[in-house]
């Protein structure tokens, strides 16, 4: 049986990607060959090597990284980049009375907002 060659892609470590090699370097067996980003390990299983690579990020603090696999290619992608929207509703959160009124049976019910009408303001007796 041939032994398969698995090919990792290291590009998006950057300056990492020959951290990366040594650390694969000293935990795996089998040949290792280095052509650019990529790094080939013959006769290596991918679920193992996929295993280390996530070891790698999580010493390497980079836990958002992800590590895809298909057909013989294990690749690093970096988190997508969400843009940050601040929250537009306004107002202060409901407390906890409000949200589960089972558990505090004294308090009224949250009912959804309807659209906003002015409030006519309470008169002390």
């Amino acid at each position: 049986m041939p032994k398969t060659t698995l090919t990792v892609e290291l590009k998006e470590l950057h300056d990492r990607a020959s951290e990366a090699t040594q650390f694969l370097k000293s935990k795996v067996e089998g040949k290792m060959k280095a052509k650019g980003t990529q790094l080939q390990i013959e006769g290596a299983r991918t679920k193992e090597v996929k295993l280390l690579l996530h070891k790698f990020l999580h010493h390497q603090g980079l836990n958002h990284y992800r590590v895809l696999s298909q057909s013989g290619v294990l690749e690093i992608t970096p988190p997508e980049k969400h843009e940050v929207r601040p929250p537009e509703r306004e107002g202060s959160s409901p407390t906890a009375a409000q949200t589960t009124p089972y558990l505090f049976p004294q308090t009224p019910v949250l009912t959804p907002e309807k659209k906003k009408r002015a409030k006519p303001k309470h008169k002390h007796e």
